[in-house]
């Protein structure tokens, strides 16, 4: 009994430290740099963020990874080619994927809330 006790409380223990630990990914190019690693955050660092605090959630990964790009000029310029919440959308997945950027559908759709809130609005 007392080995499937600790049989069963290692396991739990050992899912509760891979829930908890932050999940870091760099590009081959970051991976000569010590500090990029923690500059660029984990990819999700809470799983719950995302369904608690899309926005923020959001806002942390534009944080992270795309202003390695560019700046919130983008978004506010007067010829701005996005016209729509589709657009958006799609312009991440494009920026995202262009990038290697390490994100799940539910990060990049967390980017588009967030930039839609902060400047475009549709």
């Amino acid at each position: 009994m007392k080995s499937t006790t600790q049989k069963t409380l290692g396991s739990l223990l050992f899912l509760t430290v891979i829930s908890m630990s932050n999940i870091s990914c760099a590009n081959d190019n970051d991976a000569t740099d010590p500090k990029s690693a923690t500059e660029t955050g984990p990819v999700v660092a809470d799983p719950g963020a995302i369904a608690t605090d899309p926005i923020a959630h959001g806002e942390e990964a534009h944080k992270n990874h795309c202003y390695k790009c560019h700046t919130d000029d983008i978004y506010t310029r007067d010829n701005r080619f996005v016209k729509s919440i589709d657009a958006l959308s799609q312009q991440v997945v494009r920026c995202k994927e262009g990038s290697n950027v390490p994100w799940f559908d539910e990060d990049a759709d967390a980017v588009v809330q967030f930039l839609n809130k902060k400047y475009y609005k549709f």
